[in-house]
């Protein structure tokens, strides 16, 4: 079996908000002692990879000069991106190794070093163009999947995002790209940042059709997301057969994350990850780039993150909740209203797009 290559270097810890912020450093602490002491046996399965730091040129092929130029200025006098975004002197630096790791892990797929590879720290969504904000500076996701298509001449990318928050800045940066097929899984945005994400957003000219938006209600849990895969992610996968997949999310979907509401267990984790496992090697030859940065409890993130890494690595093993279960957790009603709510209505939405919705 192939090896995992995880992007991980000590200095992401240096991507730090400081006291009181949600996103600190010793996330990447927390996730990387955890990895090493429950994968210690299956140590041979896996090569962690110092990461490099992006050159601004690699940037700029998303986004905008006077975009990076600001980030640069405000980081330099410790100044504000959003309100929940502060920038302090060398946080673009850090947001720039960020890019780095998705860069040299898409490289290693590609060249064939790897199969798959794992951004420790990855998944800024929230960046576009030439905005920032939701901890977000510089878009890793939307510079990688550029650069597979610009430099290696992909023509299909799939975009997975299942972090609670709506990728709000992918899914611009790619809303006319028929070559990226884009499908973020998220709380209701009428419950959570960043407001965006109802199924209606569906892409436009060319890219019409490419930008698929799964809302779903506060508290969804197991059952709803393996539904919402089986019934939207496996078939436009098969449909648009990518030739590399990636996926991005931490995690805060857990039931006991501090800033969002959705209801997935430890299972529910290990779940990404073999979807990811099974669908890539389906259809693209085992390629996919794994983005894991998000989650803001931080008893529950080592254990959620490496429990993702065993699904994707195929290693059987369900990792034990750190935290007790709520007793509302898998609620059937939430199932049914998924079901009847918000996938008779995408499939309604994007039939005109996809056969297998016809």
């Amino acid at each position: 079996m192939a090896k995992i290559d995880i992007m991980f270097s000590d200095d992401l810890g240096k991507y730090d908000f400081g006291p009181g912020h949600p996103f600190r450093g010793d996330r990447f602490t927390n996730f990387i002692e955890r990895f090493r002491e429950e994968l210690l046996r299956e140590r041979s399965r896996f090569e962690i990879v110092e990461p490099r730091y992006a050159t601004e040129e690699e940037i700029l092929t998303v986004h905008d000069a006077l975009y990076v130029d600001y980030v640069k200025k405000t980081a330099a006098k410790s100044g504000f991106l959003t309100l929940d975004t502060p920038l302090s002197p060398g946080m673009d630096e850090q947001a720039k190794l960020v890019v780095g790791a998705a860069l040299e892990g898409a490289e290693r797929i590609i060249n064939g070093n790897a199969s798959k590879a794992v951004v420790i720290g990855g998944g800024m969504h929230h960046a576009g163009v030439d905005y920032g904000g939701g901890f977000c500076i510089y878009n890793d996701v939307a510079i990688a999947a550029k650069r597979l298509l610009d430099k290696h001449k992909l023509k299909r990318i799939l975009i997975i995002d299942t972090d609670a928050h709506a990728g709000n800045g992918t899914e611009d940066i790619f809303y006319e790209e028929p070559r990226v097929l884009f499908i973020s899984i998220h709380q209701d945005p009428r419950t959570l940042y960043p407001g965006k994400g109802f199924t209606w957003e569906i892409g436009s000219g060319e890219g019409e059709g490419y930008t698929v938006c799964v809302p779903l209600p506060p508290g969804s849990g197991y059952e709803v997301y393996t539904l919402v895969m089986d019934e939207i992610f496996v078939p436009l996968a098969r449909e648009f057969k990518p030739q590399i997949i990636f996926r991005n999310g931490g995690s805060d979907p857990h039931f006991a994350d501090s800033l969002t509401n959705l209801g997935l267990s430890m299972k529910g984790f290990n779940m990404f990850g073999e979807y990811m496992r099974n669908m890539s090697e389906e259809l693209c030859d085992g390629r996919e780039l794994d983005f894991i940065g998000s989650g803001y409890n931080p008893i529950v993130l080592p254990n959620a993150w490496v429990s993702i890494i065993l699904g994707l690595s195929g290693i059987d093993r369900i990792l034990p909740e750190p935290v007790k279960p709520p007793s509302w957790l898998d609620d059937p009603r939430l199932v049914e209203y998924t079901k009847s709510k918000v996938i008779e209505e995408l499939k309604l939405t994007l039939r005109d797009y996809w056969n297998c919705f016809k």
